[in-house]
């Protein structure tokens, strides 16, 4: 309750939800268009992009598994355990990476975090890319399969990082909107 001395008036103010957080947008509102809001949406994207190499990863195998260029390359088919191991490996990374996410994030921050695992992708994309066929399709089965595994290991990384990233630099007026645009960019 506040009372102006100049009106002789009181003016009462409900507060719903949490007092903090109406208080904190009374005293400081968001201000969607000034320079530092810009800056702030440019960091939020780099957090959307966490979200990306999951879901672009996912279209992009299953594509390759309809391509015959593929399949023969690797002398693979889509019936039996070649192509489940081979799509699992991915998902063998995410998991092993898991010990080692926490530690990453609390000693290096979500930026380190993101960028640790930014840089296992593009190992992996690497490997996955220069994979060549030396006499035995083994070979190069096996290297595909270790790309794999990077793979999935520094998605597992910068999908941990990436949420709680957008969620901090994001103003808490639009937290639960840029939280909502994380998930639409996978």
């Amino acid at each position: 309750m506040q009372l102006s001395e100049k009106q002789g008036v009181v003016e009462v103010k409900t507060v719903t939800g949490s007092e903090a957080f109406q208080e904190a947008l009374a005293k400081e509102p968001p201000r969607p268009w000034a320079p530092r809001s810009f800056v702030l949406y440019l960091a939020c994207l780099v957090g959307f992009f966490c979200s990306t190499c999951n879901g672009y990863d996912g279209s992009l195998l299953n594509n390759l598994f309809i391509n015959p260029n593929f399949k023969d390359f690797f002398h693979g088919s889509n019936e039996g355990i070649w192509a489940g191991i081979v799509t699992s490996m991915y998902q063998i990374g995410s998991v092993v990476v898991l010990p080692f996410i926490g530690p990453t994030i609390d000693y290096f921050g979500r930026r380190g975090g993101m960028f640790a695992g930014a840089v296992i992708i593009i190992i992996g994309t690497i490997v996955q890319g220069v994979t060549v066929s030396i006499g035995n399709y083994n070979t190069a089965t096996h290297q595909f399969m270790g790309g794999r595994f990077l793979l999935g290991f520094g998605v597992g990384l910068v999908a941990s990082a990436g949420p709680m990233y957008v969620v901090e630099v994001t103003h808490p007026a639009y937290r639960g909107v840029c939280t909502a645009l994380y998930n639409t960019f996978w």
